[in-house]
C-alpha cells in the first residue's frame, strides 16, 4: 500500500510511523524541510517539501499511484483541498481529512464535503468529547471501550488499596467471577507492563485492563475497589469546541443533574449560554477561588479540564482534587506530561492525538477488522477480527497463536458470547477474535488471518 500523508505534526508523523513499521510505502508532505530531513533519518519514508494543497506537490509525492491520502495539516481548508485534488486529479481511492472547525460540521455543509469527495472526515473535538462521555458513564474507569455491538467491554481501572482483587494473580482474576467470563489483557505497574505469567500478585495502584461482558462492568470495578455511583455533578473547565461539544452530549444523554462550565472569555461565555439549555455557564478563571465557589465544586463527582493549554488543564485538575472532586480529566496534548501527570494524581489523561490516530487507523485497516483502537503506547492496538474460512488461524490453538511475537489473543467471541479462554482451545470459522498487537506488529496479525485480512 502507498500512503500520502499531508502534515508532519504529531498525528501525521504517528500515522507515518505506524505504516512504515509495517513496510508500506509512505510519502510525507510538509513545509518544514528541516523536520522532514530529521524524519527521513528516523523512519523509512519519503518526504516532499511543499504546500499540500498544490497539485504539483501531490504529483511529486506520487499521488497518481497512491492508495490513500491522509490530510492532517493545521489548516482545515488545505486538508479539504488536498483530498479534493486527490480524488479529482489523481483518483486516490481513500481520502481522509481532519477538519477541526465545527463550522463545517453543520448540516448545511454536508453537500460541500460530499462534493469534495472526502471519504472520511475526522473531527478531533467530537472524538475527544465522545471519549470523555464514555468514561463519565462508567465511574472509576480509566479506559472503557465497547466492542461487538456494545456487548463486550475493554475496561481499564486502578486497583485500590481496599479492593477485593488485591493479592490475586493477574492471570487468575477470572476465578473471582463465577457468573461471567473475565479475561485479563494487561496489568501496568508504574507504567510498565507486568508479565501475566509471573508469580506477582495485584497491588494497590496497579492499572488492570480486562475484557468482559459490558453489562458486568460495574461488578468488576467494585472488585477493583472503585465506587460506581452515578456521576451527577460535573464541572467543565474551558468552553471551547471540546467543552461545548461535551456539555451538549451530557445534556442529550442526561447523565448529569448538575452541570457547570467555566469560560474565561466574556464573549464566548455569552455564546455558550445561548447554545446550552441545562448548563450553568460561569464567566471567569477556574484557578480563582471565588469562581470555584460559584461553581460549587466541592465534592463534585467529576471535573473536566479542556482549555487550550496543557499546563492549565493539569493545574485545574490538581486543584479540583484539593476540593475532593471524585474524578479529574485533563486534556493533555504533550505526551511528555502523560506519565508524570498521572503520578501527581490526575485520574484520566485525554490525549487528543491518540484519539485521532485511533480513528484514522480504523478507516485504514480493512478486511475483517471490525474495529480497532490505538491504546496507550505501553499496550498497542486492540482489534476485533472475524475469522474467515480461508484464514490460516482456523484450527490453531490459543497457545500456538500466542507464540507469535507482538501478538496477544485477549478474547474469543463465539455465537455473540465471550467464552473463557484456554491455551488448548481451537479457533473456529466465524469466531470473533480480540487481538492486542504491539506497536508495529499489525503485519503479523495480517499474516495470521491471511486471506481474510487485507488493506485494499
Amino acid at each position: 500500500m502507498k500512503a500520502v500523508i499531508c502534515g508532519a505534526g504529531d498525528v501525521g508523523v504517528s500515522i507515518a510511523r505506524y505504516l512504515s513499521q509495517e513496510k508500506h510505502q509512505v510519502v510525507l508532505i510538509d513545509t518544514d524541510q528541516k523536520k522532514l530531513n530529521d524524519l527521513e533519518c528516523d523512519m523509512d519514508i519519503q518526504t516532499v517539501n511543499g504546500y499540500a494543497a498544490s497539485p504539483e506537490v501531490l504529483e511529486n509525492a506520487g499521488a497518481r499511484d497512491a492508495d490513500l491520502i491522509v490530510a492532517v495539516t493545521r489548516n482545515d481548508e488545505v486538508n479539504m483541498i488536498a483530498c479534493m485534488e486527490g480524488a479529482s486529479l489523481f483518483n486516490i481511492p481513500l481520502k481522509i481529512a481532519r477538519i477541526r472547525s465545527g463550522f463545517y460540521a453543520e448540516p448545511s455543509y454536508e453537500k460541500l464535503i460530499r462534493e469534495m469527495h472526502i471519504d472520511v472526515v475526522i473531527s478531533p473535538e467530537v472524538e475527544i468529547a465522545g471519549s470523555i462521555l464514555r468514561n463519565l458513564k462508567i465511574p472509576g474507569a480509566l479506559e472503557y471501550i465497547q466492542m461487538h455491538n456494545k456487548k463486550i467491554a475493554f475496561l481499564g481501572a486502578k486497583c485500590l488499596a481496599d479492593a477485593p482483587l488485591i493479592g490475586s494473580k493477574p492471570d487468575r482474576i477470572f476465578k473471582k467471577f463465577s457468573d461471567f467470563p473475565v479475561q485479563t489483557v494487561a496489568v501496568l505497574r508504574d507504567n510498565q507492563p507486568l508479565s501475566l505469567n509471573e508469580k506477582e500478585t495485584l497491588k494497590a495502584g496497579d492499572e488492570v485492563y480486562l475484557l468482559l461482558p459490558a453489562k458486568y462492568a460495574n461488578d468488576v470495578l467494585e472488585a477493583l475497589g472503585q465506587e460506581t455511583h452515578r456521576t451527577r455533578k460535573i464541572v467543565i473547565f474551558g468552553g471551547g469546541r471540546v467543552g461545548m461539544s461535551l456539555a451538549k452530549m451530557i445534556e442529550e444523554e442526561g447523565i448529569s443533574t448538575d452541570l457547570s462550565i467555566i469560560e474565561e472569555s466574556a464573549a464566548r461565555a455569552v455564546y455558550l449560554a445561548g447554545q446550552l439549555k441545562e448548563t450553568l455557564v460561569i464567566r471567569g478563571n477556574g484557578l480563582e477561588k471565588n469562581i470555584l465557589k460559584e461553581a460549587d465544586i466541592q465534592g463534585a463527582d467529576a471535573s473536566v479540564a479542556v482549555s487550550g493549554v496543557d499546563e492549565d488543564n493539569i493545574l485545574l485538575s490538581l486543584l479540583a482534587k484539593q476540593y475532593a472532586v471524585g474524578r479529574t480529566f485533563a486534556l493533555v496534548n504533550n505526551p511528555v506530561y502523560g506519565n508524570l501527570v498521572s503520578q501527581l494524581g490526575v485520574d484520566i489523561i485525554i490525549n487528543p492525538n491518540a484519539l485521532t490516530i485511533s480513528t484514522i487507523l480504523q478507516h485504514i485497516r480493512k478486511g475483517q477488522v471490525q474495529s480497532i483502537y490505538s491504546l496507550r503506547s505501553e499496550l498497542g492496538e486492540l482489534m476485533e477480527i472475524q475469522v474467515l474460512e480461508t484464514s490460516k488461524i482456523v484450527g490453531s490453538s490459543i497457545e500456538k497463536v500466542s507464540k507469535t511475537k507482538g501478538i496477544q489473543i485477549c478474547g474469543l467471541i463465539r455465537n455473540s458470547v465471550l467464552v473463557p479462554l484456554h491455551q488448548v482451545q481451537k479457533i473456529e470459522v466465524n469466531d470473533i477474535v480480540i487481538v492486542l498487537a504491539a506497536p508495529g506488529h499489525f503485519k503479523a496479525v495480517e499474516k495470521l488471518f491471511s486471506a481474510g485480512l487485507y488493506f485494499f
